[in-house]
């Protein structure tokens, strides 16, 4: 017998951190199809976000079952580029996948916020990202399915790199003793991916850990579990709030699902095994 069909998905924002923890976790079955802003991946496309034409051509020749965004740019570039992808998309057999953020949230922030939430963003980029989920809403309905990622932490992140670099500089480190967040695994997006496109899930879903954590405390765990010696951590005076965006979707199961714990434990392991294999 033959097996099930490989969906053929467009990764928009391949080389990024979310980018590479979707194609892990979804190239085993899948065909990926990588593209990025600022170059052109291995068997991929160089597509920048200023130039939607080009993207309508990379999809009339890909006829992709499935695109997962997570590019980033100037934010009236990435509204049109979002807008022609899901004109392209709409009324056909298609899914959208949209990587946003909690950021949807930072101009409230008396509390942790469930799916159901209405946003309330104050920053630039947290409009935006509001702006560009209720474009794509209106445009794909029940096509598109949303990932709002709180704080995304990896071995070897951004975050990470710059937690090493404070530490061997000795230059202070700002942190943020007053805000409450959760954080995510990068790993977990390219499960949750997996996941919800395999069963035709759709609408918002907070991706992160279903509790929360001190920031500035955070950041000394990472470092005590990654053997990071501590930074001079410089605090910001910042009054009590929380950006946090918390996983209440009952379709995900229990094995999905992450504490910070959980995320600190996965960090840990990872550098070691990325340890033992150097």
């Amino acid at each position: 017998m033959r097996g099930p069909m490989r969906r053929k998905i467009l990764l928009l924002g391949a080389t990024g951190l979310v980018g590479r923890a979707a194609a892990g976790s979804l190239g085993e079955n899948d065909q990926i199809i990588p593209a990025a802003g600022h170059c052109a991946p291995e068997n991929g496309y160089h597509l920048p976000v200023e130039e939607p034409d080009r993207l309508l051509e990379v999809l009339t020749r890909e006829d992709p079952d499935v695109v997962i965004s997570s590019i980033r740019g100037d934010y009236p570039a990435q509204m049109a580029f979002h807008r022609t992808l899901a004109e392209w998309l709409a009324g056909k057999e298609k899914r959208l996948l949209y990587m946003s953020t909690a950021n949807v949230f930072d101009g409230s922030l008396s509390q942790p916020w469930t799916e159901d939430a209405l946003p309330a963003p104050a920053s630039d980029y947290g409009v935006f990202k509001r702006d560009c989920e209720e474009m794509l809403g209106r445009l794909l309905g029940d096509q598109l399915a949303v990932f709002r990622l709180a704080a995304v932490w990896s071995p070897g992140c951004p975050r990470v790199r710059q937690l090493q670099r404070s530490s061997e500089s000795r230059e202070p480190h700002p942190t943020y003793p007053g805000y409450t967040i959760n954080v995510t695994l990068a790993d977990q997006i390219g499960d949750y991916a997996k996941y919800v496109l395999s069963r035709g899930l759709h609408g918002i879903f907070h991706v992160g850990t279903t509790d929360t954590v001190n920031y500035a405390a955070f950041e000394e765990m990472v470092c005590r579990a990654l053997h990071i010696p501590l930074p001079v951590f410089a605090p910001e005076p910042e009054e009590e709030a929380f950006l946090a965006v918390l996983p209440a979707r009952e379709e995900i199961p229990a094995d999905l699902q992450m504490t910070v714990s959980d995320v600190l434990s996965a960090l840990k392991n990872s550098a070691q095994a990325r340890t033992a294999k150097g």
